[in-house]
């Protein structure tokens, strides 16, 4: 597959996971804005700007609901918001338009075409950020059952997993005590894992079962563990069709390997007692991984990332 073909299908799928993310992340929020009364509206968006790599200047004002939206939601240049991240799926598309399935495409382009140009109120926001979340699920499934499993194939999965891990651990970072601000439910409830989560604990949980499932229980598809374990059955199949990548390609399987083992073999507490520190080391890892494989198997060219990193 041609380098500039297969840099399109990796990053297709890393937009796509990033939107359905995003509206998560920010539903989660609105949520415990409006749930507990007692948190300061301003100091929630600001740790949520901050978990999303979203700079804020120290002579701007304090952050609003409103401010939150704009960023996150329909900001054209803002990288992290789901306008940029649909726009950015839908250019890639195009780029590819020779090996994506015809109904992929249209649901891309159809999505890029109704996204909101302009601010709207937080009544609106729910039902937009539940019609985001809709489109990229409408999009994935689409490439699961059209898609041939081809190196194409490989290359969008293997960026919907690096950034599942890294938006995974911004999630649950929010739920730090030092600079988040969601608890523990809410953050099982904005992943889709609550009801998974208390039938496996039988309908009890701690804060510690609830980041054990989150980042290491590979059953649930949306944890770190899963996406890690995804990664590298990924990357060994495409190394296995680029042979000639295989020796800087091991570079990233180290770095996913090595990242797995911390997370199955120190104790949850541990992980708890410095979770923004494990959390960005998590996000650390994906970025580390993503740029070996720019360098690996596509063109050379800017690497369109994160600008940002980090959840402080």
């Amino acid at each position: 597959m041609l380098s500039r073909i297969a840099e399109s299908m990796f990053w297709i799928g890393r937009y796509v996971e990033r939107a359905d993310h995003t509206a998560r992340m920010v539903q989660t929020q609105l949520r415990v804005i409006a749930e507990d009364t007692s948190r300061h509206e301003a100091e929630s968006c600001r740790s949520l700007l901050a978990l999303m790599s979203v700079g804020i200047s120290p002579d701007q004002p304090e952050p609003t609901v409103a401010e939150l939206l704009r960023r996150l939601c329909w900001d054209a240049r803002e990288p992290t918001s789901i306008f940029h991240s649909w726009a950015a799926a839908r250019d890639n598309a195009r780029r590819a338009r020779e090996v994506i399935p015809l109904e992929v495409w249209e649901s891309i382009n159809t999505t890029w075409q109704k996204l909101p140009t302009r601010q709207f109120n937080i009544v609106r926001a729910y039902s937009f950020l539940d019609w985001a979340r809709d489109r990229s699920a409408l999009v994935n499934g689409l490439a699961r059952s059209t898609m041939v499993r081809d190196d194409g194939w490989q290359f969008f999965l293997l960026g919907r997993c690096l950034e599942q891990i890294d938006m995974t651990s911004r999630m649950v970072a929010s739920a730090s005590p030092t600079t988040g601000s969601a608890n523990w439910p809410s953050v099982l409830r904005g992943m889709g894992g609550y009801d998974a989560f208390l039938r496996t604990y039988k309908g009890l949980y701690t804060d510690a079962e609830a980041a054990e499932f989150l980042l290491v229980d590979s059953r649930f598809p949306r944890s770190v563990m899963h996406g890690l374990v995804a990664a590298q059955e990924c990357l060994a199949k495409v190394t296995v069709a680029n042979p000639s990548g295989a020796e800087k390609s091991a570079e990233a399987a180290r770095l996913l390997g090595r990242l797995r083992a911390r997370l199955e073999y120190t104790p949850i507490q541990e992980i708890l007692s410095g979770l923004d520190d494990e959390m960005t080391a998590v996000q650390g890892v994906s970025t580390a991984v993503a740029g070996v494989i720019d360098k690996t198997f596509f063109a050379a060219a800017d690497q369109t990332d994160w600008i940002r990193e980090g959840t402080r």
